[in-house]
């Protein structure tokens, strides 16, 4: 590994932690990674334009934010 990529990964387990292990692990990593993202933010998309033209259904920023919280 480079010592530029060295740097970049002991950068983001400084922020991020260490890499996730488990589902919740791996949302709060995303929840954090993606922290400013607005709750409007589309994190995976299921289907786009099947329901009309401009119809994107799948998981939002906020979707995940209220996942969680429901998790707590």
């Amino acid at each position: 590994m480079s010592r530029a990529m060295d740097r970049i990964r002991r950068e983001a387990m400084e922020q991020y932690g260490d890499a996730p292990a488990t589902p919740i692990e791996a949302l709060n990593h995303v929840l954090r990674v993606y922290a400013d993202e607005p709750d409007s933010r589309m994190v995976m998309e299921a289907t786009n334009n099947i329901y009309g033209d401009g119809v994107r259904t799948g998981l939002t920023m906020g979707d995940l934010r209220a996942l969680r919280a429901k998790l707590t």
